[in-house]
């Protein structure tokens, strides 16, 4: 403050009050303000404090007056502060760009605030000063937790990028029109997508059939389908020709995403490529009809519901109809007779015990003898029968023949037949079998068997001459005189069916049981080779050390095959198995050998092309009698690619884990009885522990779950959870509070999806919570803050409007009388009274047009019309001609680009680009002034500019050059109210854009600001 200052200035209230309602006055409006006010001595103890920092401080006015500003300020802020007020005084200027400071209040509470500082300076001297105080702690909040939520959410898009890329499933995501605006590396390379046609690619570009080979038109695609009814699309399998000329079968998936509203966003199409899956169907379909038509039974198929899915000539030449008429029927409605009878029962049980049955049935339809043989499976029964009446009646004949001599015609082998009562005494002896026996039969007759034979060989025959007196038929295998026999015991019945006797039949089976040895050798390797898929098979003669392989296993091993085949030292092979595998499978190897049982590894070796290649190699040691292994044989199959597979598919399951875990919402898995089966972190930090232990919804009834917005408790049928598992999906979040078990209540957003199996029932069901207890708590908080500024917005522009109208009648009665004194006495003024004179009329007129521009800032808001269309190069043009005796006098270069359409207010445009045309002519310098208007689309937005070659702008200048009454030059500069570029910001602002200055010191100066674009639903 200067004397000549306090000297000049007006009285600020048009009445005469004396100088206690003048303060009282004056008290009030500081108390009104919203924001803090304070004064300072020169010490830095406050002298004066408003309501406003008494509650934002939380000390009362008596602890703050007299106490130094460092009860409230860190010591940090007090020494910049302090600094920046004494630099100011030692160079005789006002501080002009606001604090950002930390206050703590006597809660010791942190809280952050804007801090604008006026000095009161006499002669040089600091006096002290006056400061204003906004807290704007919820700005810098909202501003942390944005930008946290942002980084938190460029992860998620990055994760969910890298998942989609890797994806081994196609993916295409679809706006609301149709349109594609994403595809993964997976679809480009199914359906043969060049990089050109990537960006524009159409639908239609590809020909897709159904089934049935019918084409499918693109309104009647999977993803068409979902955008029209809303409705998911799953597993449907289409076909599609490539460019390539190539056919690719798909199976399908569409599903929609709604917006807030409920109407469709997008709609994410994914597609598997199931051509080997189709291909393998067909052939597999193919080998069937060939192995059906090679079964020489009759032959047919039903599936759980008892239809028809297979039938063979055969059986439908027995059935007397053809295979067309009989599949997709159910047999019970093409044989209703059969309910009720054996075959009906056979099958039943069957089908219930999943046990085959096998029984003689009677057709009396057909009048025959059928062998029926039934293989139950969780799909159905495979029955297999053949007609055996000629057989029936074979043996009905056979049975009036004399039945001991048919018996014995029937069974009599190449080697011993005996005929014994039910006193185990032998009544008959004889065959060829003798000769090789030291008994003679002629001395067993009459004798019980058990006083012919050696004890072993009694205990080896009691239970089968038993079980032939029983009626059953029965053999055994049996050594005797160092021969091998095979026994078979049968009974011997009467007419009624009774037995009354039992009839042995002993075969000598020493040569065949040598050859079957033979066999099995043999057999052993190539069961080996078959089972294992093989590449080459191996046998390892152990006592010998020498194993004989195939080409094919050699080369495996880089060993030379020939030498292979003579047979090579084991250790030559082991020497090509991987380093770090050795170890292991000499280890396995051992074990096989000492257990003489199976064998089976999987590892890695070096081929002859010295490539490390993974096999799995299976296996059989052969032991002698006394256990010591004789013989080790085996095939290895090649693995690599598969097992490349297996690695890749154990990383992508690592991935998806470490996803679920990092996940930033709850999940939960349920099975289908609303036990849990899986839950990451994030929910057992919501629930406050393991606890979503339970097997079923019954075991979650301690947990207490309300509505949020009625406090009454969540019926269980009403969890989320219950309706995921009636099948519904839960898509729009559920708001519930629940008590955790660590005590905090909190506030879940939930939503869910059922997983349903191949036909469709719901197995699990998959949960995600989010703790949006802060979110609930920060928008309460948030909407008081913005009630709170709409009501204070709203008395500070009434203030604003009134403050400025009030102001103008007394304005315009000093003006008055100025202009009177200047008529009447203007004669009589010295040169010095008129300078007086022509200061204070200049001062009047620049009063009156700050306040005008005060009203104008005031009413951006209240006073502007409804946005509409506006054509932005007919606003141009209205300007230029309103300025254009202003462009005249400067001799103005103004140069206009192609301007766009938006959605706004054409008056307070019309305002914008007035005063920005006016700053750019103001301030162009010396020579002529050259203005260039032009405009850009980018990110949806259109960006305006307006560029001179005038004197520019010091970049520490450029924001400040926006705010209220802020002049960078003295008015014997440049004229100007400094709030021209101020209403600028608030007509952008209204108009939901920005506003700002690109410019250098002598550089020109370019001013930008954005607009919305319009829209088709606003043409």
């Amino acid at each position: 403050m200067s004397k000549r200052a306090n000297a000049a200035e007006p009285a600020f209230w048009a009445d005469e009050a004396d100088d206690s309602l003048v303060i009282q006055r004056y008290q009030t409006l500081v108390n009104t303000v919203d924001d803090g006010i304070y004064q300072l001595d020169s010490a830095g103890r406050f002298v004066a404090v408003n309501n406003i920092i008494v509650e934002i401080s939380g000390y009362t006015r008596n602890q703050l007056l007299g106490e130094h500003v460092s009860i409230l300020l860190e010591d940090d802020d007090v020494e910049r502060i302090s600094s920046e007020i004494a630099e100011s005084v030692a160079n005789d200027e006002q501080l002009t760009n606001p604090f950002e400071i930390t206050a703590r209040t006597a809660d010791d509470e942190v809280i952050y605030c804007e801090l604008r500082v006026s000095l009161l300076v006499d002669d040089g001297t600091l006096q002290g000063s006056v400061g204003i105080v906004r807290d704007v702690t919820g700005r810098k909040r909202t501003e942390e937790t944005l930008d946290e939520r942002e980084q938190q959410l460029k992860r998620e898009r990055d994760l969910i990028d890298q998942i989609l890329e890797t994806s081994p499933v196609g993916i295409l995501v679809l706006d609301a029109d149709g349109e594609i605006t994403r595809m993964n590396e997976r679809v480009r390379e199914i359906l043969e997508i060049s990089a050109d046609e990537a960006e524009e690619y159409d639908p239609s570009w590809r020909t897709v059939y159904d089934e049935t080979g019918e084409p499918i038109p693109t309104d009647e695609h999977p993803f068409a389908r979902t955008l029209e009814t809303g409705e998911p699309v799953y597993e449907e399998v289409l076909r599609t020709e490539l460019p390539s000329g190539d056919s690719r079968w798909l199976s399908v998936n569409a599903e929609p995403l709604f917006d807030e509203a409920g109407d469709i966003d997008r709609v994410v199409t994914t597609g598997e490529d199931i051509t080997e899956l189709k291909e393998r169907e067909r052939e597999l379909e193919t080998e069937l009809d060939e192995i059906f038509g090679r079964i020489s039974d009759a032959f047919y198929a039903l599936d759980e519901e008892w239809r028809y899915t297979h039938v063979n000539e055969h059986a439908a030449e027995f059935m007397e109809q053809s295979r067309e008429e009989l599949l997709g029927k159910n047999a019970r409605e093409v044989f209703p007779e059969a309910i009720g009878s054996n075959i009906y029962d056979q099958f039943h049980e069957a089908m219930e015990t999943q046990e085959p049955v096998s029984f003689e049935h009677y057709s009396e339809p057909f009048g025959i003898w059928a062998e029926v043989n039934a293989y139950p499976s969780e799909t159905g029964l495979s029955v297999y029968f053949r007609d055996i009446t000629e057989r029936k009646e074979r043996e009905r004949a056979l049975e009036e023949s004399e039945r001991r001599y048919r018996t014995l015609a029937e069974c009599f082998p190449n080697g011993l037949v005996t005929l014994f009562d039910h006193d185990l005494e032998y009544t008959l002896t004889a065959g060829q079998g003798f000769d090789r026996i030291p008994v003679d039969p002629e001395d067993l007759e009459g004798r019980q068997f058990h006083e012919v034979w050696p004890d072993e060989t009694v205990d080896d025959l009691d239970p089968a001459f038993q079980a032939a007196l029983n009626g059953e038929e029965t053999s055994i295998e049996l050594e005797y005189a160092g021969r091998e026999w095979m026994l078979y015991a049968v009974p011997i019945t009467d007419e009624r069916g009774d037995v009354f006797a039992g009839m042995t039949m002993a075969q000598d089976i020493t040569e065949q049981k040598e050859r079957e040895r033979y066999l099995e050798d043999t057999k052993s390797q190539l069961e080996a080779a078959i089972e294992a898929g093989a590449v080459g098979t191996w046998e390892w003669k152990i006592p010998e050390d020498q194993m004989i392989t195939g080409e094919t296993f050699a080369r495996t091993f880089d060993v030379d095959p020939n030498a292979a085949r003579e047979g090579v030292s084991s250790d030559r092979f082991l020497t090509s198995i991987y380093e770090e595998d050795r170890s292991r499978i000499e280890e396995k190897i051992d074990d096989a050998l000492e257990s003489c049982g199976e064998y089976e590894a999987e590892y890695r070796v070096w081929n002859a092309d010295d490539e490390l290649r993974w096999i799995v190699s299976r296996g059989r040691v052969e032991c002698n009698e006394d256990g010591s292994p004789v013989r080790f044989t085996g095939a290895v199959t090649d693995i690599t690619e598969r097992k490349r597979a297996e690695l890749q598919l154990e990383r992508n399951n690592e991935q998806l884990e470490t996803l679920f875990e990092i996940l930033p919402v709850g999940v939960v898995v349920a099975d289908e009885d609303g036990g849990l089966v899986e839950a990451n972190n994030a929910a057992k930090e919501i629930w406050g522990g393991d606890v979503l232990e339970g097997d079923s919804l019954d075991d979650y009834n301690e947990f207490p779950v309300t509505w949020v917005d009625t406090g009454e408790p969540v019926e269980r049928n009403e969890w989320t959870i219950a309706r995921l598992l009636r099948g519904e999906e839960v898509t729009d979040p559920r708001i519930f509070e629940i008590e955790a078990t660590d005590g905090v209540r909190r506030i879940l957003s939930v939503k869910g999806m059922p997983i349903r199996n191949e036909r469709g029932k719901v197995t699990r069901a998959v949960l995600t919570l989010s703790d949006i207890t802060e979110r609930r708590e920060y928008q309460r908080k948030l909407e008081e803050t913005i009630e709170r500024l709409e009501t204070s917005n709203e008395r500070l522009e009434h203030f604003a409007y009134a403050a400025s109208h009030d102001l103008q009648e007394p304005l315009r009665m000093v003006s008055s009388y100025l202009q009177l004194i200047e008529n009447r006495y203007g004669d009589a003024l010295d040169e010095e009274g008129e300078e007086f004179l022509e200061f204070a009329i200049d001062g009047a007129d620049r009063m009156r047009n700050m306040i005008d521009g005060l009203l104008t800032y005031s009413r951006i808001e209240t006073r502007g019309d409804p946005f509409e269309p506006t054509d932005l190069e007919d606003v141009v043009d209205d300007v230029l001609t309103d300025i254009q005796l202003q462009l005249a006098e400067s001799n103005t270069d103004v140069s206009v680009g192609k301007l766009p359409r938006v959605n706004g207010d054409a008056n307070q445009l019309r305002q914008l680009f007035q005063n920005l045309l006016s700053n750019a002519i103001e301030y162009s310098g010396d020579g002529p002034p050259t203005i260039r208007v032009d405009s850009e689309q980018r990110d949806g937005k259109w960006i305006v500019s307006v560029h001179d070659e005038g004197i520019g702008i010091e970049p520490d200048e450029q924001e400040r050059v926006f705010e209220v009454f802020q002049r960078l030059h003295s008015r014997e500069e440049h004229k100007g109210t400094g709030i021209g570029l101020a209403l600028c910001q608030r007509i952008v602002e209204r108009h939901g854009g920005e506003i700002w200055v690109e410019s250098e010191p002598n550089e020109g100066a370019t001013f930008s600001f954005t607009l919305p674009t319009v829209t088709d639903h606003e043409l």
